[in-house]
């Protein structure tokens, strides 16, 4: 009986060893800034938002440019979700890398930008 449990809790240890070889290093660096037009939109969403720049038509212009960059990409629901994910994150890094206070700045040129490039898409898609 022991050698049985012995063996099992080799193949075990070498079931694990392999896993953590194979899946490499684990990354504890949170992804600081968007990569590619879908997170690029949905970081810009979430930085308007933290600043309070989020309107009705601003919104619109969001959910515009998000269903068009994923209708032109072919971006599946599982790329689209972990765009999200990547992108939310990397707001939240920039908040709070930008300390207390130090967000209006950022809102002043990234929030801005980002709720004017929304205002621009709505205006070109609907012509409003």
């Amino acid at each position: 009986m022991g050698r049985e449990v012995r063996r099992a809790w080799v193949i075990a240890r070498a079931a694990v060893l392999t896993a953590l070889f194979v899946a490499g290093p684990a990354s504890s660096e949170v992804q600081k800034r968007p990569i590619g037009p879908l997170q690029e939109a949905i970081y810009g969403f979430a930085v308007a938002e933290y600043c309070g720049l989020i309107t009705p038509a601003v919104a619109e212009g969001f959910y515009l440019q998000r269903d068009w960059i994923v209708a032109r990409d072919g971006i599946g629901p599982d790329r689209e979700r972990a765009d999200r994910m990547a992108a939310n994150m990397a707001a939240d890094w920039q908040y709070g890398d930008h300390g207390l206070g130090g967000y209006r700045g950022w809102c002043r040129t990234e929030g801005l930008a980002a709720a004017f490039r929304f205002l621009d898409f709505r205006e070109a898609v609907l012509g409003k």
